[in-house]
């Protein structure tokens, strides 16, 4: 299976499994299948004919043409055929996928797959080795399998619950990249036991604690961990 090596600002290589050929001809068949199963729902219920026009069958037809771009949108990347084969489209530096990209992929779909037959697609995904179609490279983006041994949660993406209450508003002032590297510092505070092992807390911690707490312009008590954990959190909240 080939994946996707990333390295981070803290040298910490961060592994990814990259979405399969194969996975990703059977999610497109499955979103196919499912708009066409639309489509004849439609036909079925409102009685339109080759030969008429009806309005109301036109507005309904909307959904089919945006549906991978609604459904990456709204659906954090994935569209239904997607979730069935566990993928998700993803920013390949981690960052949170914004309308843009999603739009960029959806427009490129007229180049890599409907006048080429996925041609385009099929090509540019093996030879990039990225997992990327045309649409992916103008979006840095690139196509995941969820259940590989690395996941989101090695990105600055959290999943939150619905009732989560954000406690650091200033965190809005923070970057991507600061977002990054606190979670980069956490991973290589986790893997460090020599610090893990007696309870003591990690230097890049404390120090990363006084530069976000600093930029933020605010004071806590709260330990290093626990404050840069509550401020993904927080930062994903504002960003979601």
């Amino acid at each position: 299976m080939e994946s996707l090596t990333v390295e981070t600002t803290q040298n910490v290589d961060i592994e990814f499994q990259l979405a399969s050929v194969g996975d990703r001809i059977i999610a497109y068949f499955l979103d196919g299948f499912f708009t066409v199963c639309y489509v004849l729902l439609l036909v079925l219920i409102l009685g339109v004919s080759g030969d008429s026009f009806n309005w109301i069958f036109m507005l309904l037809m909307l959904p089919v043409l945006f549906y991978h771009l609604l459904c990456e949108m709204f659906f954090n990347g994935q569209s239904l055929g997607k979730m069935i084969m566990k993928l998700r489209v993803v920013k390949k530096d981690g960052s949170e996928l914004t309308f843009g990209a999603c739009f960029i992929r959806w427009l490129f779909r007229l180049v890599d797959i409907a006048l080429s037959q996925g041609l385009v697609a099929l090509l540019t995904i093996v030879i990039t080795g990225k997992g990327q179609r045309v649409g992916d490279l103008a979006a840095s983006t690139t196509v995941l399998k969820m259940d590989g041994k690395s996941h989101l949660s090695d990105t600055i993406y959290i999943d939150l619950k619905d009732d989560y209450v954000p406690v650091y508003p200033e965190v809005q002032k923070l970057s991507d990249s600061d977002m990054q590297t606190i979670k980069e510092v956490l991973l290589v505070a986790s893997k460090d036991s020599s610090y893990t092992s007696i309870g003591a807390p990690h230097p890049l911690v404390i120090k990363t604690k006084e530069v976000v707490l600093k930029k933020m312009g605010v004071e806590t008590k709260m330990s290093g961990k626990d404050l840069l954990n509550t401020l993904l959190k927080d930062y994903n909240y504002y960003h979601k």
